[in-house]
């Protein structure tokens, strides 16, 4: 701006010389004897002038009109001299060419250097450009760095919760929770379990959704478990991997999704799936996030079921399916304590397989595993949630029933009886009749230990062999 100001005035005192010059020019007096030498100084001074006009015209206002100014000067001066009739035309014309000359040079050099200058400017705007995208670049990477440091700190918390976490139904809701929480994205997190018998999955859990349809999975499901490998859709209506006819209505629930097996071993023990209502709500970093949360997940899911199956051996008799003794006993207590608290009723019933060494002796120690079992699979399958049976010792089995007076408990027993009568075993081939005998006993009217109960129970059932057997005995 400086230098176009200052270009201006040379060229407006260009003007202005010019003018002065001109007016001196018309204000010589012609004809009135002076000396030659008078109008050499005058002529002189008028050059002078002009030269002054034509080199400011070059500097201020460039090439043509410089030019212009120079001949305009030259002709103005030689029509001077031929008026005032000094010698020597073409020696006036020098200056001139002269000044026009250097003020060309002057006007070259000066395009030089602003060429030079715009270069410059234009190099060093290129170079705030790149530096300006370069310090954009590193304030998106510092915040993807940041935002990453954020998300692998929630894993390290996820690694920390998923490793206190033992019951399998906690385990499933933290994944739930933490997948949610580390994708940070709005949309549904499902999780599917594999059925190991029917080898299909089958819905464990679900977030964000208040009904979900496909509870065996749907195609994206099953392309995970098929591949056994990740799987990131865009949007489910374009993704050439998936027919449009074989979604149906999927795509008015959601249009894009993330999920990834989980892996226990060398099995695909379930599928860990998060999905949007929007297209293209999931990047591969999320995926890689599923991804981790899914192996911690598979691993915790293997954890919980073998703690499960641990606490099961603990209390589940191996062979018959029925509770152990001493975790029998330990319920017995508890139960007899909370039924006096709410003066509620309970009772207890005592079972023997009747002959059982026969069917030993006869058809071998394998005869009678299978008499137990069956056993054991009738009276699981005829008592109520909350009742408990167990194998008391032996082949005797002892039930629990919850909130039922002695009689009551003498009636289910009965049907007890009548199911195990009517229905045959085989033992090699051959056709068992098997019977049992029950003795019942009842809180409050009988006892009021658990200890009592027992022993009454262990007596009617004594009493109903004497008795004959495969009957009932109460009393």
């Amino acid at each position: 701006m400086f230098h176009s100001l200052k270009r201006t005035a040379l060229g407006i005192l260009s003007i202005i010389s010019f003018i002065l010059s001109t007016i001196l020019f018309y204000k010589i007096p012609y004809g009135h004897g002076a000396p030659a030498v008078f109008y050499a100084d005058l002529v002189s001074s008028i050059i002078f002038s002009y030269n002054i006009a034509v080199f400011f015209a070059w500097v201020g206002f460039g090439m043509i009109f410089g030019i212009g100014m120079a001949a305009l000067s030259i002709a103005l001066v030689l029509l001077l001299n031929l008026r005032v009739g000094l010698p020597g035309h073409s020696a006036l014309v020098l200056p001139f060419l002269l000044t026009a000359f250097f003020g060309f040079l002057y006007w070259r050099a000066r395009n030089r250097l602003n060429d030079a200058y715009r270069l410059k400017m234009e190099k060093a705007g290129e170079n705030i450009n790149i530096i300006s995208n370069g310090i954009e670049d590193s304030r998106k990477g510092i915040f993807s760095v940041e935002e990453k440091l954020k998300r692998y700190a929630v894993l390290k918390g996820v690694i920390d919760s998923f490793s206190s976490q033992l019951l399998f139904d906690d385990v499933t809701k933290l994944i739930m929770e933490k997948t949610n929480k580390t994708i940070g994205k709005p949309g549904r997190v499902l999780l599917f379990l594999v059925d190991t018998e029917k080898q299909e999955l089958m819905l464990s859990a679900s977030r964000g959704a208040e009904r979900v349809t496909a509870k065996k999975g749907d195609l994206f499901d099953r392309w995970v478990l098929k591949n056994r490998k990740s799987l990131i859709v865009e949007d489910v209506v374009t993704d050439f991997r998936f027919s449009t006819d074989k979604q149906g209505d999927l795509k008015k629930i959601f249009r894009s999704l993330i999920a990834t097996p989980l892996v226990s071993g060398d099995k695909v023990i379930g599928i860990l799936r998060m999905d949007s209502a929007r297209k293209v709500a999931y990047t591969q970093d999320d995926l890689r996030l599923l991804d981790i949360i899914a192996d911690l997940g598979a691993i915790s899911i293997e954890n919980a079921l073998l703690y499960a199956r641990t606490q099961e051996l603990a209390i589940i008799d191996s062979m018959t399916g029925l509770a152990v003794r001493r975790y029998f006993l330990e319920r017995l207590h508890a139960e007899v304590k909370r039924t006096a608290m709410k003066k509620g009723k309970m009772s207890l019933v005592m079972l023997d397989i009747d002959h059982f060494k026969k069917y030993n002796d006869q058809f071998g120690h394998a005869a009678g595993d299978i008499i137990l079992k069956h056993i054991a699979k009738t009276i699981n399958s005829m008592i109520r949630e909350g009742d408990i049976a167990a194998r008391y010792g032996g082949e005797e089995i002892v039930i629990m029933l919850c909130g039922r007076s002695k009689n009551e408990a003498a009636l289910e027993a009965e049907e007890i009886r009548k199911a195990v009568k009517e229905s045959p075993i085989m033992l090699r081939r051959h056709s068992a009749d098997v019977t049992v005998s029950m003795g019942v006993s009842g809180y409050p009217e009988d006892a009021s230990s658990a200890e009592a109960l027992i022993r009454l129970a262990d007596e009617r059932l004594y009493k109903a062999k004497a008795q004959g057997r495969d009957r009932v005995c109460s009393a």
